[in-house]
């Protein structure tokens, strides 16, 4: 097996590396889809080489206590596995209130600068990955799947509801607060006394052409399978940050839809629309577990790879589903 480190190319539409591993024993009879997971700093620095440090490590060490449970899935189902190195900057080329690591609107609103539409750049990385993979002999589908952690969850839950139609499963564990995307672009019910309010990003899709030039494609989102859990005392709210949720308004109008408390309201509240819109998603709580991957990794892998095998989603559900979808 082999980790490399595949230098930025912006001819081909990507301004930063990316760390590719590719296991010795990937098939290459049947095309199989490539595994993609989000760098995930523990804090913002203009540091770049500490990016690029802490994407070797992800990208190298399967040990989700020490490395990555990206790197964990691709060993036991075997596929290739891109980790790209984007960078949450403190002050250059952008401010540390652009949360670039969960893919927030302030970083799908940076212009003229390298991290300019990060999510393009990630959809040339896996095509460039999958052109590395095509000389080796590698056939790839065109479709890819997305795990993610805590803020990486985030990227990867919004990045499937920027491009549903090139993703074929999630894992988004530690949800931030509790709150996914609502694929919705209005309010179902009033919100401060009004009626019909648009839900931007993040909170929900409703400006999304303004955002990012196209609207929100309901019927691929549908068709994404999505494993999305929580520790049953993970109480990690993003909320409480300013980079996290930066806009007073967006904040006041999550507060006011997905409720207060993470576990008693806002899981089961995200769970519940992604039900109403009959979404392809599984929503777990773990008992006793914090703010750590490890509880669901063996459900992570089952689940990816009962997706990749193209198992109904009630099967999956009804073996893997947790309180949060009963709520």
């Amino acid at each position: 097996m082999s980790v490399e480190l595949i230098d930025a190319n912006s001819d081909v539409g990507f301004n930063y590396p990316y760390y590719l591993f590719v296991p010795d024993s990937v098939t290459s009879r049947d095309p199989v889809p490539v595994l993609v997971e989000s760098t995930n700093m523990p804090g913002p620095t203009d540091d770049f080489d500490a990016h690029l440090e802490e994407g070797r490590r992800r990208a190298t060490d399967p040990d989700p206590t020490t490395g990555s449970v990206g790197r964990r899935i691709a060993e036991e189902l075997t596929l290739p596995f891109v980790h790209p190195v984007f960078p949450r900057p403190e002050s250059e080329p952008v401010d540390w209130m652009h949360f670039t690591h969960a893919l927030d609107a302030e970083t799908l609103q940076i212009e003229n600068s390298p991290l300019e539409r990060i999510d393009l750049q990630l959809l040339e990385m896996v095509a460039d990955a999958r052109s590395r993979l095509s000389e080796r002999g590698i056939p790839t589908r065109d479709r890819f799947l997305l795990n993610g952690f805590s803020a990486s969850a985030t990227f990867a839950n919004r990045f499937a509801a920027l491009h549903p139609e090139r993703v074929l499963s999630v894992s988004a564990g530690g949800m931030a607060g509790g709150m996914a995307i609502l694929p919705r672009g209005n309010a179902e019910r009033p919100i401060a006394g009004r009626e019909n309010v648009e839900l931007p990003y993040p909170v929900g899709t409703g400006n999304l052409t303004e955002l990012v030039g196209h609207p929100f494609d309901l019927d691929a989102f549908r068709d994404v399978h999505q494993f999305i859990y929580l520790g049953e005392e993970d109480d990690n709210d993003p909320l409480l940050y300013p980079d996290a949720w930066t806009e007073p308004r967006i904040r006041g109008i999550a507060v006011n839809l997905y409720g207060e408390n993470v576990h008693e309201e806002r899981f089961p509240y995200s769970a519940s629309v992604y039900r109403d819109v009959d979404a392809s998603a599984v929503f777990r709580t773990y008992e006793g577990a914090g703010h750590e991957p490890r509880p669901a990794i063996d459900d992570v892998v089952e689940f990816h790879e009962r997706s990749v095998a193209q198992e109904d989603i009630e099967s999956i559900r009804a073996e893997l589903g947790g309180t949060a979808v009963d709520a």
